[in-house]
Order: structure tokens, then sequence, then C-alpha cells
């Protein structure tokens, strides 16, 4: 990537880990962000950069010295030919250096590229300037998901303790781990997430970085066992945060949740749901939250709307491909 020394009121630079607590600041700050599934803490911050490829992470600052964004490349790992695009900027970014760092981001894709492997980025429409700067280099728009949110407050926990469904046991994410359930949950998860967009299946390479990585959540990760000792439901979560005009608001936000297809339709994905809130509140959050993709073949957005999940914000996937292809 080409890095800009100096134009104006801005500067782009190659991050070091000097600047990680400063994005972390930028982060902990800075409203019109959308939300994050890491704290917004130096730590987490060098692990979201962490095996970017290399000279792809950058740093947007302002004249003060600032930060207003930053951007990394990542990927593409051994099974799949996909480069992930992170492109996060504040509202008052100056929109010629969204521009000039969204493109020299594709080109730098570009300049790496093997046959085959195509850029994806997934971006909130809390992004304008970087969606534009996409659109402008020739990205399409592959799908739209919604950001969902639902209130705790009124719910009852000793309500929520008591649901229950004849037959089936719900673990916790430790009793998952000492009882040996894992890799049943990982091909659980990796079955069902076959099913939707994009590369969200877990293989055991993967399984183990998502497992280890400071954005999951054990609190909020969940399965569910029936009477043969089979695992037939999951949640994988994180603690998702966002900076509001009211301060920061932090949720159990379900990642994963999948339901073995002969187990489906009879409550099995509500009553995880509903055990999630009871962890939920018992940690003092106040809401949970999820995101979904509007053309889920599963409908899943059908059974979150029942359970008053209401959207709050619009993300879309946009894809380069290394060929040029626009199909």
């Amino acid at each position: 990537m080409t890095v800009t020394e100096n134009v104006g009121t801005w500067t782009v630079r190659q991050t070091t880990s000097h600047d990680h607590p400063h994005i972390a600041d930028f982060l902990a700050t800075t409203t019109g962000l959308g939300g994050r599934k890491f704290a917004a803490d130096s730590r987490d911050v060098a692990e979201q950069l962490d095996g970017a490829l290399p000279g792809s992470a950058v740093v947007l600052r302002g004249e003060s010295g600032g930060v207003l964004g930053y951007a990394a490349l990542h990927g593409p790992d051994t099974e799949e030919p996909e480069v992930l695009g992170t492109f996060v900027f504040a509202p008052s970014a100056p929109i010629q250096a969204v521009r000039d760092i969204v493109g020299d981001s594709v080109d730098h894709f570009h300049r790496v590229a093997t046959p085959g492997s195509y850029l994806r980025v997934y971006i909130g429409a809390d992004q304008p300037a970087a969606i534009a700067a996409l659109t402008e280099t020739g990205a399409r728009r592959e799908r739209q998901f919604i950001s969902t949110r639902r209130s705790l407050l009124g719910e009852d926990s000793d309500q929520l303790a008591a649901e229950h469904i004849d037959g089936l046991t719900v673990l916790s994410w430790p009793q998952v781990i000492s009882g040996g359930f894992g890799e049943e949950v990982r091909r659980l998860q990796f079955d069902t997430f076959s099913e939707h967009f994009g590369n969200m299946s877990k293989t055991p390479q993967r399984w183990e970085h998502h497992l280890h990585s400071r954005a999951f959540t054990p609190d909020f990760s969940l399965a569910a066992v029936d009477r043969d000792g089979v695992v037939v439901g999951y949640v994988l979560g994180s603690t998702y945060s966002v900076l509001t005009d009211r301060g920061e608001e932090r949720s159990a936000h379900t990642d994963y949740i999948g339901v073995r297809r002969d187990r489906r339709e009879r409550g099995t994905g509500e009553l995880l749901l509903k055990k999630i809130w009871l962890a939920a509140l018992r940690r003092g959050l106040t809401a949970a939250s999820l995101g979904t993709d509007i053309n889920n073949a599963s409908n899943a957005h059908v059974l979150y709307r029942r359970l008053g999940y209401v959207a709050v914000r619009d993300e879309y996937a946009y894809r380069i491909d290394a060929d040029g292809s626009t199909k």
C-alpha cells in the first residue's frame, strides 16, 4: 500500500504497536462507528490487526494527530481464497482520505491476489464514504444483513431460568469443554453455517482461532444436548459494544446459532436464546443482540422478530474478484 506522508490536514501511515492504544481510544470515544465484538483495548486492537497482509494496515490521523480511522487486509487462509478488508472511519474523516485509503487497499489486493481469489468487505451503513469508494473501485454488493437488538429490561430471571424442553439439557461453555462436546459443536456449526452466506463454517483451524480470540465470550456460548448425549443446538457469542450519545452500551451478542435439521421448529433455538438473555442479566447487561442475513434460507429472522429483536443497523457485504468478474 502506498503510504501518504502528509496531505493537508491529514496523514496516513502504516500502523505500528505504538498506534494500538490510540486506535483503542478512537474506538472508545467516537460515536457513529456502529459496534464491535471486542473491547476498546490496545491488546484487542493488536489482535484485530495481527496477521494483516504486510503493509496493508494503515492509520488515518487528523491535523491534531488524533486517529480518524484505520484499514487492513487479512488472508487468504489455507482453505479459502478470501481476503477480508476492514475499513473503520469516523464520520468526520476527510472524504478524500477515505477514498485514497480504500483505493490503495484495493490496489494492494490486486497486487497480491492469486487466481480465483477475491476481496470481501463486511461494512455498515454508517460508513457511506468507504462504501462509495468501494463502489468506485468496482466492488459489487453481494448481501445485506440487519443488526438487531433486544432490550432485556423487564425480563424475569427466575422465569428464564425455569425455561426448558423435556429431554434437552443446556450446557454452559465450561460444561461443553469438560464434557468433551467441543468437536461435536464445531461439526454442527460447520454444517449449519454451510447453509449461510460467506466463509463462516469453522474448520478445525478456524475453530481454535475463534475460541482463543478475545472476541469470543464463553459466558454467552451454550450447547443443547439430548437424552442420548447428542448436541442438537448451540450458540457462540461475544460481547458487543456500541458507543451512543448516552454512553457505551454492551450487549450479549449471538455470533453463531444453529440447530440440527431434525430438531428445528421445536423451540430449541428459542430456548438457547432465552438462556443467553439469562446469562446477560446475571452479568449486569440489559440488552441482547445478533445479526441476520435477510436472505437466510432458514428464515431465522422470523424467529428473531417474534422474540422481540428490532433492527438497528444495516450492514452489507461487498466483493471484488481478482479476475475482474462481475458475477
